[in-house]
């Protein structure tokens, strides 16, 4: 039995408690958990539901042809996954989603989500809410890659995430190969700019 209540999820608070749990019950969706390195979804799969994810946190890649992998974004609970793609007229993940801890996902319908925002102005406010905090994060992800220096990433990703102490992990989510991410971070390091702490690499 699932003992969490949906309504306390960021996307339905402050909406209308009753009438969001009448649709539910008429279309409850249902309730997953995922180990560590699990696939949520696949790239290029259909996307017909909206996942909420309700423990754990996820990370969302996506895969070249040539097989060159770059990690997108990393979402902790509470939090929407698919919001952008759930309406969208291609209706298909652009990313693959996994399981970067142990989590749980409540899988709502596509129509049962409809049906919440199209009655319910509080929660058609945060779901809008929702999908422009996700475009400006990417928005901000896209300045990183393509306008900015990899030195630059790595002060970017050292403010927003705190210390570097693992290597693997952040060449991993910047994209890039980890013998590059290593010299860039000797250079940081000789100008000045990083210097080595019991907790990693931190600003000078």
């Amino acid at each position: 039995m699932v003992h969490y209540d949906i309504c306390d999820m960021p996307l339905f608070r402050g909406g209308d408690r009753e009438a969001i749990r009448k649709i539910f019950e008429e279309s409850p969706g249902r309730y997953s958990t995922y180990g560590k390195g699990d696939i949520i979804a696949m790239q290029g799969y259909a996307c017909r539901s909206l996942f909420l994810l309700c423990n754990g946190s996820v990370y969302a890649k996506m895969v070249s042809e040539e097989g060159k992998e770059f990690t997108l974004d990393t979402l902790s609970a509470p939090d929407v996954l698919a919001s952008s793609f759930i309406f969208s007229s291609e209706g298909i993940f652009p990313v693959t989603i996994l399981a970067s801890t142990d989590c749980s996902i409540w899988v709502v319908g596509k129509e049962s989500i409809r049906r919440i925002i199209e009655t319910d102005k509080t929660v058609l406010h945060n779901y809008l809410t929702v999908i422009s905090d996700h475009s400006m994060f990417l928005s901000r992800r896209l300045n990183e890659f393509a306008l900015q220096t990899l030195s630059s990433r790595i002060v970017s990703y050292i403010e927003h995430n705190g210390p570097l102490d693992n290597l693997q992990e952040a060449a991993f989510i910047l994209g890039v190969a980890r013998p590059s991410l290593s010299r860039a971070v000797s250079q940081l390091v000789s100008q000045g700019t990083l210097t080595k702490s019991g907790e990693g690499y931190v600003l000078a």
